[in-house]
């Protein structure tokens, strides 16, 4: 437990700790949001733990992050400092590890100016183009939903970071894929023994073997950051003035606020962190679909039954205020299985009093997405997707990133989050209008159903491979699609 000021508090409620170690030994590596999840359940929604000195709060409950994270944010705000991954693995420049201060404000300041809410209506056409793009893909691949799903979440944000699509042979795709597999792993509470003990981190390279693979990845991401970085330079000093997130921060960095490798991971980081729970978030819905099909019908009923809209004209970005059970399912399949469900780490400053317990200054307190998305209070029957959960919240707003809390909180909050959402609900409104999605079938022609706790574990989930079915909904229906993807290498190349 997290010890109190006498007198004045109580200890936060837990596990009994082991000697020395703490919950080390307790916590799993595995889907460590359920395992919190059932600590709420057993101790209340504010738990405590403790990792080998390093302490932890579970929030279980949003009310308990909303007053923590969002109205006392001043002391809620900062980033442990990892050693395996801030210090050696980013050179501290990596936006979501940053500690709360003057360059976490400089870097997210700089992402605000690209990825503001006005800012990213005028990006739709980008968004369109790369998903009638992802659209031909499923068509004429349907097997590699996975692929596709991750080349299109990274394509629009890989456009507007550095001015230009992703290459053909997708190499920039597959390093950015090698790098996110690897942080997703490294920056979670435990992962490393060093971010337990920072003790260790005096010991020679020779014995921290842990240090040399650190700097490895670091020189790996920094090659290809750099690289396209430097890529923009060429093209502004040749007089190219094509717009993109790159040009405009080098052309502010006239006075070098920033240093070159810090430019190099301000906008990397943009491009990488678009990639990863956007794509998972596709294959969740390719099985929220598989699981509840009637809401796959209920939504292609509602695009065929909107005007204009039929076999030879699929929905964009313009419809969305018109398709409110749309809307509605991507909200829910937010809420349903967040990307990010264990909630990323942020870390108290200052002692602190909550409800009569004592949090301890430097403490990492963790949002649990997943027990807050799953409240039965909040969501009767939470286990179960269904899109009329927030039919009633739908007035007319296309704003998709309210009513569930995956997004994050406070000053910390998702600086892409509305971008990130759109991409996601123009991509999954133009799958439910071209295709029909079914459970796949084994040898023996039996249908295999997924299982949602078949899922990868970290920082961010998404399902382990599964079988299914993507089939177009008509010939009209597949020629549109291909119609569509002409015409979008026609605008991308101009």
């Amino acid at each position: 437990m997290i010890h109190s000021t006498p007198g004045t508090s109580s200890p936060l409620p837990g596990p009994t700790p082991h000697p020395i170690v703490g919950h080390l030994l307790q916590v799993p590596k595995k889907h460590v949001w359920k395992y919190f999840e059932s600590l709420g359940q057993h101790y209340g929604p504010v738990v405590g733990l403790s990792l080998a000195g390093d302490n932890l709060v579970i929030l279980n409950d949003a009310e308990d992050a909303e007053e923590l994270l969002n109205r006392r944010s001043h002391n809620y705000s900062s980033r442990k400092q990892l050693v395996y991954a801030g210090k050696y693995q980013s050179h501290g420049k990596r936006l979501v590890l940053l500690p709360y201060g003057p360059q976490l404000k400089q870097h997210r300041a700089a992402f605000h100016q690209m990825l503001q809410p006005k800012v990213v209506g005028s990006y739709e056409s980008m968004q369109e183009e790369e998903s009638a793009k992802y659209l031909y893909n499923m068509l004429v691949k349907p097997g590699e939903a996975d692929l596709h799903s991750k080349r299109y979440a990274a394509a629009t944000v890989f456009r507007l970071s550095y001015g230009k699509s992703l290459s053909d042979d997708d190499e920039d795709l597959k390093t950015v894929l090698i790098i996110l597999d690897g942080f997703i792993r490294d920056c979670y509470p435990g992962s490393h023994l060093v971010d337990t003990f920072p003790i260790l981190d005096s010991l020679p390279d020779f014995l921290a073997p842990w240090r040399i693979s650190a700097r490895r990845k670091h020189d790996y991401e920094i090659q290809l950051y750099g690289r396209l970085l430097d890529e923009v330079k060429v093209r502004l000093a040749s007089g190219d003035d094509s717009d993109c997130f790159a040009a405009r921060l080098l052309q502010a960095n006239e006075k070098n606020i920033l240093d070159a490798e810090s430019l190099a991971y301000v906008v990397g980081s943009a491009f990488v962190a678009g990639t990863d729970t956007t794509a998972g978030t596709f294959m969740w819905f390719l099985m929220a679909v598989i699981l509840y099909p009637e809401t796959l019908r209920k939504a292609q009923a509602e695009i065929d039954g909107l005007p204009g809209l039929g076999p030879s004209r699929a929905p964009d970005l313009s419809h969305m205020n018109s398709l409110p059970y749309c809307v509605a399912l991507t909200k829910e399949l937010f809420r349903w299985m967040p990307a990010a469900p264990g909630g990323f780490p942020h870390l108290s400053d200052a002692d602190d009093v909550y409800k009569g317990y004592f949090i301890k200054g430097k403490s990492m307190v963790i949002p649990n997405i997943w027990a807050m998305q799953h409240n039965e209070r909040l969501f009767p029957e939470p286990l179960s997707f269904n899109p009329d959960r927030f039919m009633q919240d739908i007035d007319g707003r296309d704003d998709l990133t309210q009513g569930h809390y995956g997004f994050g909180f406070g000053r910390r909050v998702c600086p892409g989050r509305y971008l990130g959402a759109r991409t996601v609900w123009i991509g999954i409104t133009r799958l439910i209008w071209g295709f029909n999605i079914c459970p796949g079938v084994d040898s023996d022609g039996r249908l295999v159903v997924p299982v949602p706790d078949n899922c990868t574990s970290g920082i961010t989930s998404k399902p382990l491979p599964f079988s299914y079915s993507l089939v177009p909904r008509s010939d009209v229906h597949a020629e549109t699609i291909r119609c569509l993807y002409v015409s979008s290498l026609g605008r991308t190349k101009s």
